[in-house]
């Protein structure tokens, strides 16, 4: 009859039909794979990020008992873990030598304590006490007030005025050591403006208001801007320069400027110029090198720097950070960790290998055979791999992208295999904002620049000469 089906075209209808679901599901297994992959490896990267997120806030972890080899290829790096052993001497304070000595104390005895028998073979022992003022003393032998009589005249032919010195427009003025004193402890000591007045008037009962320091910041501005200048022409004279920007912010609403802050310090000596309230713009990398420039500017791989040099150096500590930090993640499997650590191993080798040949001798014949050989050791490192996590595949690109540029330390005489002079050089400003937040103008900022320049700059170079220098400098 017509509209049955027999027993064999039923069986095969059905056949057909699972067939057509075994594709369909298939298909779907397919896509699912695909999507299950796509998300381990959007989990992969997340999980790096917010470990390098942890790593920024809270700091590295250290583990317990064991040796990840950090130190391994350092220059003085422990490789076993050791502590350094100090010398004994390095626990006693230095004795104070006669020039020193401010005061004398004896302190006698004739008769033993215990029994009050008569001592004999009487010996004197010398011993030294480091003191200063009782505190709340200070005022005395710090503060100074000197009330000055200034003669003014009337002169019939010049039809004005006269005085023997300039009379301010205030009665009471502050005076430069104070001036010196507040620019000195807001900038090096990296004092808040009511950390300084707390001082001055807690220890010599000297009141100063937020403003006068605001004040006597730009005054001291002013007068050390020549120097400025001059710190800034010599680091462009030098053979190399190292570039760095970190966050700086500017709190006023509605200012023209940026959040962040720019250094620049030479290859041959300590000096450093920064440019703070900046936007992170390659604009201000370019005003710190100057036009026309032919020194090596040195810097890590951010995309500002990239083509305002006419001979770029990166820096190896970068990607090595980088590399290390990698390897030592607990968010990745076993099979990627080790390919981590395989290719952290094989670069910091190689970054070993490059710091042994700039201790060196210069010599451009050896330094070029070098180059090449340690070139071909690059490749290697920058080989893909099936295991490579995503981090460590934009990484190595990176480092291909720009291969060139990491071996210009070797060419160029005088050129380190690293920015960390930068990265030195801006810690200061780092530890001043947790205590400050920046800048609250944009006319601080630019004070700013110009006080952590030069005063910056004037103690690196010197501690001890550090006032004496200051004084010449602002006079």
């Amino acid at each position: 009859m017509r509209g049955w089906l027999n027993k064999n075209q039923r069986q095969k209808q059905i056949i057909s039909r699972l067939k057509n679901d075994n594709a369909e599901l298939r298909k779907e297994n397919k896509e699912l794979r695909k999507e299950i992959q796509s998300v381990k490896l959007q989990l992969e990267q997340a999980l790096l990020q917010i470990e390098e997120l942890q790593r920024i806030i809270f700091g590295k972890k250290k583990k317990k008992g064991g040796n990840d080899n950090d130190q391994a290829g350092k220059p003085g790096g422990n490789s076993d873990n050791e502590p350094v052993r100090r010398d004994p001497s390095s626990y006693r304070r230095p004795t104070p030598t006669e020039d020193e000595v401010t005061g004398y104390e004896e302190c006698h005895i004739g008769y033993c304590p215990g029994c009050g028998h008569e001592l004999t073979d009487l010996k004197v022992v010398v011993r030294y006490i480091e003191d200063i003022l009782p505190l709340s003393e200070w005022f005395k032998a710090l503060k100074r007030v000197t009330k000055k009589f200034i003669t003014t005249g009337y002169c019939p032919d010049c039809k004005k005025r006269v005085s023997a010195e300039e009379l301010g427009k205030q009665t009471v003025s502050i005076g430069k050591n104070t001036r010196q004193f507040v620019a000195f402890a807001g900038i090096i000591l990296r004092l808040s403006y009511s950390q300084i007045s707390d001082f001055l008037n807690n220890t010599t009962r000297f009141n100063i208001s937020d403003g006068e320091i605001a004040n006597i910041m730009e005054g001291q501005a002013d007068k050390l801007r020549p120097e400025f200048e001059r710190l800034l022409a010599g680091i462009r004279g030098q053979p190399g320069a190292h570039f760095d920007e970190t966050g700086w912010k500017l709190q006023e609403n509605g200012i023209t400027g940026g959040n962040y802050s720019w250094v620049m310090t030479g290859t041959e000596n300590t000096d450093a110029v920064f440019l703070l309230g900046r936007n992170r713009g390659r604009g201000n990398a370019e005003e710190l090198l100057g036009k026309d420039n032919n020194q090596v500017g040195i810097s890590d791989d951010y995309g500002a720097y990239q083509n305002i040099f006419k001979k770029h150096g990166l820096c190896w500590a970068h990607p090595h950070r980088k590399l290390r930090d990698l390897k030592n993640s607990d968010n990745l499997d076993n099979v990627k960790k080790e390919n981590c650590r395989n290719t952290y191993g094989l670069f910091a080798g190689l970054y070993e290998e490059v710091r042994a040949a700039l201790a060196k001798p210069f010599n451009a014949k050896e330094r070029e055979k070098t180059k090449k050989r340690l070139m071909k050791q690059f490749d290697e490192v920058i080989i893909p791999h099936d295991n490579d996590p995503v981090k460590l595949k934009k990484i190595k690109e990176r480092l291909a992208k720009q291969k060139e540029y990491y071996f210009t330390c070797l060419t160029e005489r005088g050129i380190p295999a690293d920015n960390n002079k930068a990265e030195r050089s801006l810690r200061h400003l780092v530890i001043k904002r947790k205590a400050c937040f920046g800048s609250k103008t944009l006319k601080g900022a630019k004070t700013g620049s110009i006080l952590y320049s030069v005063l910056l700059s004037a103690w690196w170079r010197s501690k001890q000469n550090f006032f004496r220098e200051y004084e010449k400098l602002a006079a």
